[in-house]
């Protein structure tokens, strides 16, 4: 007599399998896309279970930039302070350059992965080679933060090219904008590294 196969139990859920699933969502279809619910489908399992390997939406995110601050692959880094912090702050930038949805979550609130912490660390500590007392120094990592973030927003978010605004600014009235009439158009649109730049220099002068 033919008999049924029982079905087998689902996989034994994780807590890497939970945030490896997070980070497939992610990637594919942003971060507005995860919930615990689209988690929980992606693995077979119900939205319940996953509250015994993480607490909550928030939890999971930090878990991710936790993941993702893991495969940052350190360079060899200069001992002058002042090029160490370029150097740091390229760093982070184009690690979030190639994950969106980590950038609307810095974005949208405070949430820090643990193993990000040497890279603040670091950037921290060349300030305060720079000159800077500790909380000074903190602050102006908090400063080129929000710049990289803010830079990286905004590049994701526009919707058109820099062809109008640089139409109307190539047009406006001298005499009411002298400011504006003075700049030569048309200007590069890489803002990251020239930006970079004048902000470290005005943070570490003395």
């Amino acid at each position: 007599m033919h008999q049924t196969r029982r079905p087998g139990r689902p996989p034994k859920l994780t807590r890497d399998a939970v945030v490896a699933a997070a980070e497939e969502i992610v990637r594919r279809d942003g971060v507005d896309a995860l919930t615990m619910r689209s988690v929980a489908v992606a693995l077979g399992a119900s939205p319940m279970s996953l509250y015994r390997h993480v607490g909550g939406k928030d939890e999971l995110l930090v878990l991710l930039l936790d993941r993702a601050a893991r495969q940052i692959a350190v360079p060899d880094l200069p001992a002058d302070p002042r090029e160490r912090l370029t150097a740091l702050c390229t760093l982070l930038h184009d690690e979030l350059v190639p994950r969106p949805w980590a950038v609307r979550v810095l974005a949208a609130g405070n949430l820090v992965g643990p193993s990000v912490l040497w890279l603040i660390e670091d950037i921290t500590a060349s300030f305060a080679a720079c000159g800077l007392d500790p909380d000074a120094a903190y602050d102006a990592y908090r400063v080129v933060w929000r710049f990289i973030v803010g830079e990286l927003v905004v590049r994701q978010s526009a919707r058109t090219g820099p062809a109008q605004s640089r139409q109307v600014l190539g047009e406006v009235d001298a005499a009411r904008y002298p400011a504006l009439a003075a700049v030569r158009h048309p200007r590069s649109t890489e803002t990251f590294g020239p930006g970079l730049e004048a902000l470290l220099d005005g943070l570490t002068r003395g």
